[in-house]
């Protein structure tokens, strides 16, 4: 069974599975293709019963059924050596990949995330979807464009203004700028340093509306704020009511990591909704 082109959920048959679960029906209700995957690692095939797709198939009915949605109009198994080596082979030339998130509320970086979804986001075989797992409806809201406005957000850009279009929700813009001040810090009421804020808040402006009409998107809403990027993102989010925010990737590799942060992992496994963290083209 050919996965090109489609969404594919990842089915661990776990909590953190349901709100994956949510969130493919809501894109199964929009009309696009969902295709349900549950990976068999090699270890456990002498421990399994013979029909392993009908135990997936009678699970996912009734997890679906409990978070009100349909299930994917096709499952299927695939054996592999580790779940992350069989989701990243299905993964290439499809859509994107949605996985749960392991933890509802934030905790270490590690926990939140889980082992799986943290693998994803390293290698990025497509666009991968974190969902959180009390995700039952997708919110009313727009989608948010988050953009570096650097090349990592090239991909991101044609992702989220394709699904946007597909879906029919309208998309929205954000960059988040740099906080060099405290604003409780008595020296901010400083006329120098008033002046200073201003003007690099007015050249973040510039910057942004340059990058938005470079990638045609002049016409988007924008909301431009100033501080940590993961907590910025995280409560726009929810204040807009996102349906998703779409996020670019650098694509660390764990050297890198240990230097660098990712912004998309960190939002994966705090935000209130979904978060598609996109590669770039190759």
């Amino acid at each position: 069974m050919s996965t090109a082109s489609s969404w594919i959920v990842a089915l661990d048959l776990r909590d953190r599975t349901r709100g994956a679960l949510a969130f493919a029906g809501w894109l199964g209700a929009a009309g696009e293709p969902v295709v349900g995957a549950y990976v068999l690692e090699a270890w456990s095939r002498p421990y399994t019963r013979g029909d392993v797709e009908a135990d997936v198939a009678a699970a996912v009915a009734r997890m679906a059924q409990t978070v009100g949605c349909r299930p994917p109009a096709q499952l299927f198994t695939e054996e592999a050596e580790t779940a992350e080596a069989g989701l990243a082979r299905l993964a290439v030339g499809a859509t994107a990949l949605i996985v749960g998130r392991a933890a509802s509320q934030p905790r270490r970086a590690l926990f939140r995330l889980g082992p799986i979804a943290r693998k994803m986001l390293r290698h990025l075989p497509a666009p991968v979807v974190v969902v959180p797992p009390t995700l039952v409806t997708v919110a009313a809201g727009p989608i948010l464009l988050a953009t570096d406005l650097g090349p990592a957000s090239d991909a991101a850009v044609a992702f989220a203004t394709d699904l946007a279009a597909r879906v029919g929700r309208p998309l929205e813009l954000v960059h988040v700028g740099e906080d060099f001040y405290e604003e409780e810090n008595d020296e901010i009421r400083d006329p120098i340093w008033l002046y200073a804020r201003d003007t690099y808040r007015a050249e973040i402006a510039d910057a942004t509306e340059r990058w938005a009409v470079t990638h045609r998107l002049d016409h988007l809403p924008r909301h431009i704020c100033h501080g940590d990027p993961v907590l910025e993102l995280a409560e726009l989010a929810e204040v807009r009511d996102a349906a998703l925010v779409v996020v670019g990737s650098r694509r660390l590799g764990m050297p890198a990591r240990i230097f660098l942060s990712s912004t998309a992992s960190a939002l994966a496994g705090l935000a209130a909704c979904p978060v598609a963290v996109v590669p770039p083209r190759d």
